[in-house]
This record gives structure tokens, C-alpha cells and sequence, in this order.
């Protein structure tokens, strides 16, 4: 069995589980009048572009592209990581000397 598989597997029985707690908590909050096992009107039909089927690759080709624009770069991260140590401990050095000259001068 592959990994997406047993991934989309999973999710399928965690959405199965929250929709009976949601089912349980509307059963609780009902009021008495009210049975539960009446199904909801339909919400009207949304006026928006139709959902285009697309295949296993294409949305692969999708998710590729758009992880590769989430990317950082190490050497970025640790500049900036850096750059806010230094920035924090010249703050530091800085309130030290305040205080010294401040109070024990």
C-alpha cells in the first residue's frame, strides 16, 4: 500500500470521526421539538466556475511548483538568525551600560 494511500486513508477516518462529534453536539443543542434525523435543507447552489477535473500528475505538477515558492534558503535563515542575536545582544550590552552609568557612576 502506498504512503499517499494510507495518508488520504487516514484522513478519511479522521473526517468521519469529527462529523459524528458534530452530529452528537447538534443532537445535544437541538431543541426538543427537533429531530435530529431530519436531513438540513440543501445550501442553494453557489454561482462559481465549475471544478475542473485534473489527474494525479497535474495536481502533483501543482503542488511542485508551488512548494518550490515556499522554499528557503539555510544560508538566508541563518543569516537572519544572526542578525537578531547580535541585534539582541547589543541590546543587552547597551541597557547593561545604561544601568552602570546610570546608577554606579
Amino acid at each position: 500500500m502506498s504512503e499517499r494511500l494510507r495518508h488520504l486513508q487516514r484522513q478519511q477516518t479522521l473526517l468521519r470521526e469529527h462529523l459524528a462529534w458534530i452530529e452528537s453536539e447538534i443532537i445535544k443543542e437541538s431543541p426538543a421539538g427537533i429531530s435530529p434525523d431530519t436531513p438540513p435543507t440543501p445550501p442553494a447552489p453557489m454561482a462559481s466556475q465549475p471544478i475542473s477535473a485534473t489527474t494525479d500528475a497535474e495536481a502533483d505538477a501543482l503542488i511542485e511548483r508551488y512548494a518550490a515558492d515556499e522554499r528557503q534558503n539555510p544560508g538566508d535563515v541563518r543569516r537572519g538568525c544572526l542578525i537578531i542575536f547580535a541585534g539582541a545582544l547589543l541590546v543587552l550590552v547597551g541597557s547593561a551600560i545604561a544601568v552602570w552609568l546610570v546608577y554606579y557612576r
